[in-house]
């Protein structure tokens, strides 16, 4: 387990507390602060969150290690789950848990694959805050998540400008695993991003003494307008991952009916030289050219000369030409 301690200073930056064992007054007092809690367990966070007398069904969210609550809020506390852009290949995706109290916000971070710091950047500079209370460093902390997903689906909108520039230059190129993962990618974007959009959303319908919407909404306000313009990059992104997916089914459609028309040429050519050997196979006395001493060439010449016909016809309609 690690806990990290920080308070809001008067200029609204972070600093590291040396605390490592949670009080029960600190949230009373006038200092504003934030506790980060990775990789602790049930017991662990139990015996952490005791001197804050949480109510049962919120400690109950905080100790499951599964998601469990997305969204509570009571009189003294608020608790939501939030997802990150990290994990789009791991069975189970890591997420945040936000309980957030009167002056502190504490985040239990449950990945064990990902730090903090690869969902919060900059922790040890000058994070800006708006203000020098818990509720910006809960306006930073999420705004800061929800721009690591959109960073990350952009990376995939690169990832696939490249793909579909090669595709231009070689439709051969196309790699359908690329094209999987990248598909997997932005799924796994987007439904992080309506989790963020979810959260944004109930916020501006809390009124407790954790966290009041009407006394931060200059801020909070926006955040609707910045999980709008998210989703739009995002979809735009699967847009363009689709299309993807869209190029490479008609390549591979083409190569089928290439290979499709390649079969109807062979059958169309072989079919009436199957025929003719087909009826001299029967060796029938009466049958033209039977009697004549190079009637097996004349066989063989008619049959030439019809495969060389259907050929030619099948060439000057254009089922020869590559599509």
């Amino acid at each position: 387990m690690k806990i990290r301690v920080f308070g809001i200073s008067d200029n609204s930056t972070l600093l590291p507390l040396p605390e490592t064992t949670l009080s029960a007054s600190w949230v009373e007092d006038d200092v504003h602060r934030w506790i980060d809690i990775e990789a602790a367990t049930p017991q662990e966070l139990n015996q952490l969150l005791t001197p804050f007398h949480l109510r049962p069904e919120v400690l109950a969210a905080c100790l499951t290690p599964e998601r469990s609550e997305r969204f509570m809020s009571q009189k003294t506390a608020l608790y939501m789950e939030v997802p990150t852009h990290l994990g789009w290949d791991q069975k189970e995706k890591p997420y945040v848990s936000f309980l957030c109290l009167q002056s502190t916000v504490i985040t239990i971070h449950r990945d064990k694959l990902h730090t903090i710091e690869d969902v919060i950047r900059d922790l040890d500079g000058d994070v800006p805050l708006y203000s020098n209370n818990s509720s910006a460093l809960l306006y930073y902390l999420l705004v800061e998540i929800g721009k690591q997903t959109v960073n990350a689906a952009l990376r995939v909108r690169a990832e696939s400008e490249q793909l579909d520039q090669a595709c231009h230059e070689n439709p051969d190129a196309l790699d359908p695993q690329k094209i999987a993962v990248l598909r997997r990618k932005i799924s796994h974007y987007a439904a992080v991003h309506d989790d963020h959009a979810y959260c944004a959303g109930v916020l501006q319908t809390v009124e407790s003494a954790a966290f009041r919407f009407s006394e931060q909404s200059r801020f909070f306000g926006d955040t609707l307008q910045l999980s709008g313009l998210a989703g739009q990059i995002i979809a735009g992104t699967a847009d363009r991952v689709n299309s993807l997916q869209r190029d490479y089914d008609a390549l591979v459609q083409s190569r089928v009916e290439s290979r499709l028309q390649f079969l109807t040429i062979l059958s169309a050519v072989f079919l009436p030289l199957t025929l003719i050997s087909g009826l001299y196979g029967m060796n029938f006395n009466d049958l033209p050219g039977m009697g004549i001493k190079s009637g097996y060439l004349i066989v063989i010449g008619i049959m030439l000369a019809t495969a060389f016909i259907t050929a030619g016809y099948f060439y000057l309609r254009g089922w020869f030409d590559k599509s």
